[in-house]
Formats: structure tokens, sequence, C-alpha cells
């Protein structure tokens, strides 16, 4: 049926999920040629995310090939918004981080440039799963080069806690795991699930996109670009289950105000039954200097439906003005840093997945020995492995962030998710309210007439 190369005995799972169809043969040899060819500084520019290792980086190309990057974490406030302000006042920015909904915004305000024309870019390219092209490219152009990709909304499970609580049971859906978190609560059980509810824009307003997304629904149609929100369907079922949740004080309303660290916080203190979580975070919490339920941290297998979405990062090339030479820099640095180095090896995205449970893009990542030797150490149990990658292969990318204006709709999804759970709104209310604001993107974008 179909045929791939890889190294490695134990990423077979993820290469069948993902490469199926698709001969990948042997790369060629590496002959990129990467160090700058001018004196000018070069802008680098990320989120908050381990800002260390992404300087050690930095320093190392500064130092091995000669190069001029000024690297610096952008720490305060809403990473998209203030990346859009700074290339709309055409600040010194050369590469950027950006989720795929935030790269097509700025790709189609002409702020940014597509990597196919980055040296190395064809091997690249033929590196990356099927399934990551698709989430990274837009109107025939790949967008940007791999930062990493995860499962978010992952369900995990505290393991200590449910063998105190003799739960044995673990749910196939959604359906099933708020049926068993509300008996359970019934039972007088407390702290059973801490949710992706929190305040950033990647927190509440992602968790109700990939609910949608895992009960089988859609937000926007792909071709008409018509809202599929439907009150009787799986956007009005998520919503209906978040308003039982709430209104039984499953969920506290503290989480409406939390950021990401305080929800890993929450559940690393060994309070709560569940938790979804970024997959990447099994790495934190199964770490005995960060979290007190170390060694007990699971989730929920892929059992036919999908948990979370396919959450994944690039590194950007501005379109700001540049020289000739500096902008060839760019493009040698931006190559070097996504894919390989001056010795053909993916040092950078090699280095995110050993340290820091990062999935990448490149099949030379996922199907290399000591990427499979670094998650392991990650994990429970040997055979959450597999899981792990079972998990991972079926996690959707959302259709909407294939939307110009997906952005702008993650923004308006935060706010509202937050008002209609405190002020216990009717479900059809919302849903309505959420199909206009689309209708009115379409209209303020001229997708429709």
């Amino acid at each position: 049926m179909f045929k791939f190369a890889f190294r490695g005995p134990r990423l077979s799972t993820l290469a069948l999920a993902c490469v199926a169809g698709v001969t990948f043969a042997a790369s060629t040899a590496w002959a990129a040629d990467l160090g700058p060819t001018s004196k000018e500084k070069l802008y680098f520019r990320g989120w908050p995310f381990k800002p260390e290792i992404v300087t050690d980086n930095v320093n190392r190309y500064n130092r091995e090939l000669n190069g001029n990057v000024d690297y610096a974490t952008v720490t305060h406030g809403d990473y998209p918004t203030l990346m859009e302000k700074a290339l709309i006042a055409k600040d010194k920015l050369d590469i950027i981080y950006a989720n795929p909904p935030t790269a097509v915004r700025f790709f189609e305000a002409g702020w940014i440039l597509p990597a196919d024309d980055v040296p190395g870019f064809k091997e690249a390219y033929e590196d990356m799963y099927p399934n990551v092209r698709d989430a990274w490219s837009y109107k025939g152009k790949t967008l940007g080069l791999s930062y990493f990709l995860s499962t978010r909304g992952m369900m995990m499970s505290n393991l200590k806690r449910a063998k105190e609580l003799g739960i044995t049971a673990q749910p196939k859906n959604w359906d099933e795991f708020y049926a068993q978190i509300l008996e359970l609560n019934k039972k007088g059980v407390k702290d059973v699930y801490l949710p992706h509810w929190f305040n950033e824009f990647y927190g509440i307003s992602w968790a109700f996109i990939w609910e949608v997304l895992n009960r089988g629904g859609h937000v926007v149609d792909a071709n008409s670009f018509k809202p599929q929100l439907d009150a009787k369907g799986p956007a009005g079922k998520t919503l209906e289950a978040w308003k039982a949740i709430f209104n039984a004080k499953i969920v506290s309303e503290d989480v409406l105000s939390y950021n990401e660290a305080a929800l890993v916080e929450g559940f690393g203190s060994g309070r709560y039954l569940y938790s979804t979580q970024a997959a990447y975070q099994l790495g934190v919490l199964n770490d005995p200097a960060k979290s007190k339920i170390a060694g007990q941290v699971s989730f929920l297998p892929y059992q036919g439906q999908s948990w979370g979405l396919l959450d994944s990062a690039l590194y950007l090339r501005t379109a700001r003005q540049r020289s000739p030479a500096l902008n060839e820099d760019v493009k040698r640095f931006q190559s070097w840093y996504g894919y390989k180095d001056q010795a053909g090896k993916v040092a950078v995205g090699q280095r995110w997945a050993e340290t820091s449970f990062l999935f990448s893009g490149y099949k030379s990542v996922m199907e290399a020995p000591a990427t499979a030797a670094a998650f392991k150490k990650g994990l429970a149990r040997p055979e959450d492995y597999d899981a792990l990658l079972k998990v991972y292969a079926n996690s959707p990318h959302p259709d909407v962030w294939k939307m110009v204006w997906a952005e702008e709709f993650n923004s308006y999804l935060r706010a509202r998710l937050g008002r209609f759970l405190l002020k216990n709104e009717p479900v059809e209310a919302v849903i309505a309210d959420m199909n206009d604001k689309i209708n009115q993107l379409n209209k303020k974008h001229k997708l429709v007439k």
C-alpha cells in the first residue's frame, strides 16, 4: 500500500498514521551554505517558552557561523496582537514565531513571506508529514518552517487519584467523560476536572474549537465560508456540557482568570483527577522536580474520538524592507534554525524533542531513536508511548484556522465564552451570536457579499 524509510523501531504508529500513500526516499547530502553574507543585524523574536534554549541556539549560530542575530523574548501581553502591532509599526523584525491562524492572517496582510525559497526548502518539505504540510500551507505556499507540533487538549489523568477513587473506566468520548465526572460530583467527589478554560489567546477559545471538532462538527465551511455552528449539533452539545459542569460547581470560576502556568501547576498539585493540557506538559507533570504526581500522569487514549487539536508553531520570515544581502541572511538563518544546521542535522528541532517533549513536523526528528528515548522518559507507563503517538496522529487541524479572520474570531470567542459561563446564558443565543460574528467577519474581509 505504501512505503517509507525510517530509523527507530517504535515510531511506526506515527508514520503509519501520517505517511499513508506517501513514498519517503532517503535524503540527499546536505550542501546548503547557511552563513551570513553581511554584517547587518538580524532580529529574531518569540514568546516566552524556555528562552534560555533559544538564546543558546542563537548563540551557537552566531559563534559557529559568525552570525549577527539579535534574539529577544516577547514577555508581556497577547503575543499575536503584540506581533501584529509591531509589524504594522514596521519594527525591526525578521524571524518570528506564529501559530497557523496567525501565519495566515499575517500572510494575507503582506507582513510575512512564504518559506518556499529558503535554502534547503525542497528537502525540508519532503521531510514534513503530509498532515503537517497541509496545516502549514495556504494558497499553495508553505508559510514557515517547523518549530513544534503537539496535541493541545489531551485529557490527562491522575493515576494516583483514580486508584484512590477506584476508577478503572476510561471514557471513550466527550459524552462519556462528562457523564463520568457529573456522576462523581453527585457522589460528593471534589476536584474531578480542571479544564483548559484559562485566559490566554489559546485557552478557552481553543478548548471550544477542539471539542466541536472532536464531536464531528465544524466551525465554518471551507468552500462557502458559512458558519457551521448549530445549537442542536456538536457546538450546542459542547456548551450544554460546559454549562452543566460549571453550574454544578465542578469547575471553579477562578479557572477563567488562570494562565497556562497556573493550569499546569494546578494539575501538578495532585488535587485533580482530570485536566485538559498540551501533550508536551507530560514532560513537566511527570518530572519530580516540578510535579507532586510525577510518574502518575497519563491520559485518555484514542478510542475512536480524537481529543484536542493539532497545536503547532512555525518560524516565519517577515516582509520588512531589507537590503538584498540581509534578506539572504534571513533566509539562511530561517533554514538553519527551522530545519538543518551547517552539518546537515535538524539540531534545533531535535533539541526541542529531547529536552522539551515537543513533537516536530519532520520525519527525520520524529523517527529518530533519540526522540523515542526522550519521550519515554516523560511518560508514566511504557504503554503510554504508542498511545501518545496515536492521540497525536488523530489530532485534527481546525478548519477555521485557514480563515483570514481566525484570530479576530478567536479573540471574540475568548470573551464570549467566559461571559456565557458567568452569566449562565442560553446556549441557543450564544451559538446565534457566534454565527452572526462569522457572517460579520466574512463581510468585513469581503469573502461574501
